[in-house]
């Protein structure tokens, strides 16, 4: 089952040279380490480019994540449950 989410999230990410990591986000005041993350994509939004992540946390779900560099603000999209 997919469950559109699209709302904003906080997330600690680790960034080097050229690549984005996330490591933890923070939806709804609870906590979400990331133990793998599964694919990761990217496009443009006009000008501005935009990072995708499918992100395991439990092992039973997979999280959508989206950061807008321009505005270096994160998203949840989706998740992806059983």
């Amino acid at each position: 089952m997919i469950e559109e989410i699209k709302e904003p999230v906080t997330v600690v990410a680790v960034f080097s040279r050229s690549t984005v990591a996330p490591r933890l986000f923070t939806w709804r005041q609870r906590n979400y380490p990331v133990s793998r993350v599964t694919a990761s994509w990217s496009d443009y939004e006009g000008e501005a480019r935009r990072l995708f992540f499918s992100v395991i946390t439990d092992g039973a779900n997979l999280y959508e994540l989206c950061f807008h560099t321009r505005s270096l603000r994160w998203d949840l999209l989706r998740i992806y449950h059983d």
